[in-house]
């Protein structure tokens, strides 16, 4: 499909679509804002995207803020009295003058023809199984935390957040000698305790935030809107909820962990600054585990 038109073209696009299905939209997915056309000027709406779901928050997992960033067309359905609606979101640009492009989703909806769902109770298992399949797309099966493909696809600007955040702050998290542990107490006792540690970084971060099982025993938690001074504290306070969960009764062994972090006041919608952020905490983490293992190299000489 077609990526950069002029004033004239999208508006001839969007005519011709809006004849072929229920709904066609631009959005500012950043902002969760209606674009509008009006006497070729591109105007931004008070109406936030997000309303015609009948939410009250921007859409847990939002195709266009996906489609934004990956510069490639993305899909989802969504649910809206007893109806179903498929949505394409696809990114465009839209050139004003040479030098001013607006960067927008051009989004399409068409309700699903639901004949085959007769009874409400059929209507309910099939949005429960859609829902429910939508949830372990973006969830670490063993844990129940957040995984991967969650991290890169940035829905974590988007949780429990009505805008994009600007501050953000990615803590990077290594437990301390857990293949000892497992090789010691076996796969499933170190199972259980990665569901227990996942299950107390929940705990103790707020809704608005993420946590992330990048790997093995690495997690990655995600902070947003939260000021630099703080991330210090929330780091001692982790480690001290990890270190209450006692794996050894006999031996007194606790769980310890080493931890990193970057932050940004001015966090940017790219890949690359993802990933320059996690390998900065990444980094940061490692220099920690480096100086734990010389002091505790140096208590035994």
């Amino acid at each position: 499909m077609k990526t950069h038109f002029s004033i004239a073209e999208i508006k001839t696009t969007m005519k011709y679509l809006e004849s072929l299905f229920d709904v066609v939209r631009l959005v500012d997915p950043i902002e969760t804002a209606i674009l509008t056309i009006k006497n070729g000027k591109i105007h931004r709406e008070k109406y936030s995207c997000y309303k015609v779901w009948d939410k009250k928050n921007r859409c847990e997992i939002c195709s266009s803020i996906c489609a934004l960033t990956a510069q490639c067309p993305k899909t989802k359905h969504e649910f809206l009295s007893n109806n179903i609606f498929y949505v394409v979101s696809q990114p465009i640009y839209i050139i004003l003058t040479e030098k001013e492009i607006v960067k927008a989703v051009l989004e399409i909806i068409s309700r699903t023809s639901d004949h085959l769902l007769e009874t409400p109770i059929q209507q309910q298992n099939f949005f429960a199984l859609l829902n429910e399949t939508q949830r372990k797309l973006y969830e670490d099966e063993l844990t129940g935390v957040y995984n991967r493909r969650y991290l890169n696809e940035f829905l974590f600007l988007q949780h429990k957040n009505s805008k994009i955040p600007e501050k953000l702050t990615i803590i990077f998290m290594d437990l301390q000698d857990f293949k000892l542990i497992n090789d010691t107490y076996g796969h499933l006792i170190g199972d259980k305790l990665l569901k227990n540690i996942a299950q107390t970084l929940v705990a103790n971060v707020r809704t608005q935030d993420s946590v992330i099982r990048f790997g093995g025993d690495e997690f990655i938690i995600i902070l947003t809107n939260c000021t630099e001074d703080h991330i210090q504290y929330k780091i001692d306070k982790l480690k001290a909820k990890l270190y209450a969960i006692c794996y050894d009764t006999k031996s007194n062994l606790h769980i310890t962990a080493n931890f990193g972090y970057s932050h940004s006041n001015k966090f940017i919608l790219s890949d690359t600054m993802l990933q320059t952020m996690i390998q900065k905490a990444d980094s940061m983490m490692y220099n920690e585990k480096k100086l734990a293992k010389k002091s505790l190299n140096s208590t035994f000489i």
